[in-house]
């Protein structure tokens, strides 16, 4: 199989579709989706779809490098772009927040664990963490990000986050996902005043009624 920088661009093309359908397929319904299914979401033939990843595994592995790549690019855009550490910091764990990177903890199982250890995926994990911990490290200089809170307690908060509520209906997880970034960023915070939680609170009742009202979450098509 040729690297990706050694195809045409039609190949180019069809395997970033793949990988994106993969990407919004195992998210969506989790390990067991079949490759055959990925072929017909992305509209491509079986033998176009094994001629660019031949196993599942490698499938996993370009989706879970794709994540992580798209990650790294966010961390490294807001680092460069921002004035300051904090507004860089906010803005990596909302862009990962909606980045639909839900197959870094929706796929789970022996196979996934095996290619996520491989070097590829940790040297970009190692990537990452290290342009985090400079944003971190950053914010911390300048008095805005709490001294107890690390680079791992970021990538944490953003695991969670990403993590979503998949057995609620679509606008109630969206929701609480959203007021559930907002809290976590303030609380991050030295001073929590320029990211106020959201208000008014939800209360339990609040809930109960949403769910009430909205009904069971729709199955993954």
């Amino acid at each position: 199989m040729r690297a990706p920088g050694d195809l045409r661009a039609d190949a180019r093309r069809n395997r970033e579709l793949i990988i994106q359908t993969a990407r919004t397929v195992f998210a969506e319904q989790g390990p067991s989706a079949t490759m055959d299914e990925i072929a017909r979401h992305a509209q491509v033939g079986a033998g176009t779809l094994y001629r660019h990843f031949p196993d599942r595994d490698a499938l996993f592995h370009a989706v879970l490098t794709d994540a992580l790549e798209r990650m790294i690019a966010l961390a490294e855009t807001t680092r460069k772009q921002e004035g300051l550490a904090w507004d860089a910091l906010s803005r990596f764990v909302e862009g990962c927040a909606g980045l639909r990177l839900d197959l870094l903890i929706s796929v789970a199982g022996s196979q996934a664990t095996q290619v996520a250890t491989t070097p590829e995926i940790g040297e970009g994990r190692a990537r990452l963490l290290k342009i985090l911990d400079q944003i971190v490290s950053a914010a911390h200089d300048e008095g805005t990000l709490r001294h107890d809170v690390g680079a791992g307690d970021v990538m944490g908060a953003v695991s969670l986050l990403i993590r979503g509520l998949p057995t609620l209906p679509t606008d109630l997880s969206a929701e609480l996902k959203n007021r559930a970034l907002r809290l976590v960023l303030a609380g991050m915070r030295t001073d929590p005043a320029p990211i106020p939680p959201p208000v008014p609170a939800m209360t339990a009742n609040d809930l109960i009624r949403r769910l009430s009202t909205t009904g069971p979450a729709k199955p993954a098509t």
